[in-house]
Formats: structure tokens, C-alpha cells, sequence
């Protein structure tokens, strides 16, 4: 059993893998991304604070955190 798990546990994490190589090559470009309102949600925190960071080190001030207060996040996967 262990050697079909580890089989199966592979090829599921190189297809993660591979998608992550590819979203990399298409980021470079810095495409609009097409993000799903309450799924995405962390990743779209995480683009909102990157940006925030990166604008208050360029204009050298204190980083205004862009999400406003505690969220709470409720979806079935």
C-alpha cells in the first residue's frame, strides 16, 4: 500500500508543482489576474499587502495596512 500512496502522493504534487513553474513564466509579464471573489480571497490579501509594502518602501513611509480590520472567511472546499 505504501508504494501506490507514495506514487499517487508524487504525481499530485508535481502537477502542483508544475502549475506553480507555469504561473511563474506568466507572471513575469505582469498579466491581470482573474481571481474568484471568496476562494482568492488570501491571495488577493497577499497581492493588496505586497503592493502596500512595496509603495511605502518606495515612498519611504510607514507601510497602511490595506485590509480593513478583522474578516472573517466562510467557504466549503
Amino acid at each position: 500500500m505504501a508504494p501506490l500512496l507514495r506514487l499517487i502522493g508524487r504525481k499530485f504534487i508535481r502537477q502542483d508543482q508544475e502549475t506553480m513553474e507555469k504561473q511563474v513564466v506568466g507572471l513575469k509579464h505582469s498579466p491581470h489576474l482573474m481571481l474568484i471573489d471568496d476562494a482568492d480571497r488570501p491571495a488577493k490579501w497577499y497581492f493588496q499587502l505586497k503592493a502596500a509594502y512595496l509603495q511605502a518602501r518606495r515612498d519611504g513611509v510607514a507601510m497602511k495596512h490595506p485590509i480593513p480590520g478583522p474578516v472573517t472567511l466562510r467557504w466549503r472546499s
